[in-house]
């Protein structure tokens, strides 16, 4: 009996403390924008503050927490920074990478439908769409010139050496500067983690292009840029795309 009640006890502690720090998260956090507490709140955002108090290993209730956010419907970034405004009310300068990497997949995974043609994690359209459109583009072929030979491909590739996160977090960037970038009706699509694939019609000043490209988004990010026109068949383009997955790890593990 007397050993129950002190586990209760216990429990009681554990849990008011796990409040207290729940108030000066959720007072950082409203600092970088999020709204109403009902907005903010959810079980999640208890367990990680419990796990915290409890010294637990935080890897589980981050990832819990990306996904809470991604159903919700909140960006990567906004989760991101709701989980910078934990680490500060717990006192660290920065949130730790592998804790930051855990609610990045715990996002990614709250955030996949087998029904929508977007990669949850960067905003691009998905390999699955890529696919699709090229095949679009030689509809047809039987009654003339395709409209593939009016396009061509820009692939933007990072280094498949980098750390997995950090190629990752570069991803993340270079879809938003890319859809930046590309602003006439151009497709941009994830081929896997490491490449970016533009299906772009052709341009009198493409070399041109290429280079701003090349010097105004991808050199900051290290990535590496080139342009291919699309092949005269339809199975030369499935062996094309083929060929750029085989560039770097798969968007879907």
């Amino acid at each position: 009996m007397g050993e129950t009640e002190v586990g209760a006890g216990a429990r009681d502690r554990m849990l008011h403390r796990a409040r207290e720090l729940r108030a000066p998260w959720r007072r950082r956090s409203r600092e970088v924008g999020w709204g109403r507490f009902e907005d903010w709140w959810t079980p999640s955002v208890d367990a990680l503050c419990t796990a915290h108090v409890a010294g637990d290993d935080l890897s589980a209730p981050c990832a819990r927490l990306g996904e809470a956010r991604a159903r919700a419907g909140f960006g990567i970034g906004p989760s991101l920074e709701d989980l910078d405004a934990f680490a500060r009310s717990v006192g660290w300068d920065q949130v730790p990478l592998h804790l930051a990497r855990s609610l990045a997949e715990g996002w990614e995974r709250g955030g996949r439908s087998r029904g929508d043609c977007q990669d949850p994690l960067t905003g691009l359209a998905n390999s699955e769409y890529l696919r699709t459109r090229v095949g679009e583009l030689y509809r047809g072929v039987e009654d003339g010139v395709p409209a593939a030979f009016g396009h061509h491909l820009v692939v933007v590739a990072l280094d498949p050496a980098l750390d997995p996160w950090r190629r990752t977090a570069r991803l993340i960037v270079l879809g938003h500067e890319l859809r930046r970038f590309f602003t006439r009706g151009e497709s941009v699509c994830l081929v896997n983690r490491a490449r970016i694939a533009v299906i772009a019609t052709e341009d009198p000043d493409a070399n041109g292009s290429l280079t701003r490209l090349r010097d105004e988004v991808c050199w900051e990010h290290g990535a590496a840029v080139w342009s291919a026109p699309l092949p005269s068949s339809h199975r030369e383009a499935s062996a094309l795309l083929d060929s750029l997955d085989g560039g770097g790890d798969r968007a879907d593990v």
